[in-house]
């Protein structure tokens, strides 16, 4: 798949449904898709659980049903339960079944593309994950692209679920924090998860505009040295990705003032303190956002400058050279006239005389042009 294809992808798609379909979608519903297509990539399902200095973690879960059965151990306080890929359908079934999400968030789950959001399906309860938040993860694959996902997040009083398009995040440290048993995590609740992995999504932006910052930077040094016309090519792909960027991370920060405004009870007031702090990233980033940009559309107008300059280099030398050779032209035009007596037309040095008043000419206007400095 090319550059321009895996931007286009990134694009919002169109919903297909009937119209007048019944919205949402139930637990039953989504595992009678999930027969539809049995051939579907199976979910990747990773839980931790924590809790008075304790933790324990199992990846590769397979039956997911069977270890949402069991009963909780004594020293738990926080689940996070982490699925990868959307396409298994009968997993998200049984996880909104064991659960009770809603059929709505479930729809929007499973329907990527949603903007970022935070919505409440009732009062959170034990068992029953009823905060449920949308956030878009930024980051970059093996071959360096930015991959662009929807990563869907249900917050309960003791658990915590986040649903991923594909496989990668940016949550790597904030694993390595609850492993470590003094950590903040072991003594706040599911709120303080929530905060570490969109404080995490947040900052995972930057490192990736500090690249788009070394693309601009190289670009300039180009535009200055030889702008080529593979430049303004280059500066539209960079603009149209930073569109796409800033599409994303836009409405993190209505999300985050939607946290703060809305009493849930799942955020402490230390926690909330930690996510105002989140929300102040999510603007510093939408500004170096929109300051690339401008210096995005800025290098466009530079290269066209340039680009100009460089033609009008070019018209002067040859605007010179015409105006060297006009007198030249007149004098070659007199003497090549039918006339039966011209001055030294029968001279064996007429041409001569003739060529080193070219000549003449010539460097006369050459060192007048230089002394205006107009070469």
């Amino acid at each position: 798949m090319s550059r321009r294809q895996r931007v286009l992808s990134r694009l919002p798609k169109k919903r297909v449904a009937k119209v007048g379909a019944v919205p949402g979608l139930s637990p039953e519903e989504l595992i009678a898709r999930a027969k539809l297509d049995p051939q579907a990539e199976k979910a990747k399902v990773t839980m931790i659980d924590y809790g008075r200095g304790q933790i324990e973690r199992r990846d590769g879960i397979t039956e997911l049903e069977q270890v949402l059965q069991a009963d909780l151990p004594d020293w738990l306080q926080t689940r996070w339960i982490n699925i990868v890929g959307l396409k298994d359908t009968e997993t998200l079934g049984v996880l909104a079944k064991a659960f009770d999400l809603h059929p709505l968030a479930m729809e929007d789950v499973v329907n990527a593309n949603q903007r970022p959001k935070a919505e409440s399906y009732g009062n959170p309860e034990p068992g029953h994950p009823r905060f449920f938040i949308v956030s878009k993860m930024l980051h970059r694959d093996a071959s360096d692209d930015v991959i662009h996902e929807q990563v869907s997040l249900f917050l309960g009083v003791r658990t915590v679920i986040t649903i991923q398009e594909q496989d990668g995040d940016v949550w790597d440290p904030v694993r390595e924090r609850i492993a470590n048993p003094a950590s903040r995590f072991h003594t706040h609740g599911t709120g303080y998860l929530a905060y570490a992995l969109l404080d995490a999504i947040i900052d995972g932006v930057f490192p990736i505009l500090e690249q788009y910052a070394d693309r601009l930077e190289a670009i300039e040094e180009r535009i200055l040295v030889d702008p080529d016309q593979g430049i303004i090519h280059e500066v539209h792909r960079l603009k149209r990705e930073l569109m796409l960027i800033r599409r994303e991370v836009w409405p993190m920060r209505e999300l985050i003032r939607s946290l703060l405004d809305q009493d849930t009870g799942l955020f402490d007031e230390p926690t909330r303190l930690y996510l105002r702090d989140v929300g102040d990233h999510a603007i510093a980033s939408i500004e170096l956002i929109e300051t690339y940009r401008e210096l995005a559309s800025g290098l466009g107008e530079a290269w066209m400058t340039a680009m100009s300059n460089r033609m009008n280099e070019v018209m002067k030398v040859l605007t010179i050279i015409a105006s060297m050779f006009i007198p030249i032209s007149f004098l070659a035009g007199v003497f090549g006239m039918n006339f039966d007596w011209i001055p030294l037309l029968k001279s064996p040095s007429g041409f001569w005389l003739f060529s080193g008043v070219c000549v003449a000419i010539v460097g006369v206007m050459y060192w007048w042009f230089r002394s205006k400095d107009w070469l």
